[in-house]
């Protein structure tokens, strides 16, 4: 192996694990409040706190494309049912952390959770 062959190498590996840096980084990030955000066909559909939900509720969002049932437990959210082919939506269980998400491709449905911090600043002025 020639020197140029190994240099290059360890660049790649190097360069391949900085995606996972910044995931390690965001995933332990510690936000105030967080919230899911339902996505139908690109448009909010509803947006749930997860930090301040106590308790179990369960709701249906009807398409023309079809229908899913979500149901946010606490601090988690998750597709219960689904009446698309796959069911991907629904094998993806539960999330809870920033940034994940679940996808309904065939309903045009994604659910993310977002993160969000208070700004508690107080500014002196002369």
């Amino acid at each position: 192996m020639k020197k140029w062959d190994l240099i290059i190498i360890v660049f790649l590996i190097v360069i391949s694990l900085i995606p996972g840096g910044f995931i390690l980084l965001n995933k332990n990030k510690h936000y105030d409040q967080t919230y899911a955000e339902i996505m139908v066909s690109g448009k909010l559909y509803k947006k749930v706190s997860l930090s301040s939900h106590k308790g179990n509720e369960t709701f249906q969002i009807k398409t023309d494309l079809g229908y899913n049932t979500i149901k946010v437990e606490n601090n988690s959210i998750s597709i219960i049912d689904a009446d698309c082919r796959d069911k991907t939506c629904i094998k993806e269980g539960t999330i809870s952390i920033p940034g994940q998400t679940i996808a309904c491709l065939p309903h045009k449905l994604v659910v993310q959770i977002k993160g969000s911090n208070k700004s508690n600043v107080d500014i002196i002025a002369n």
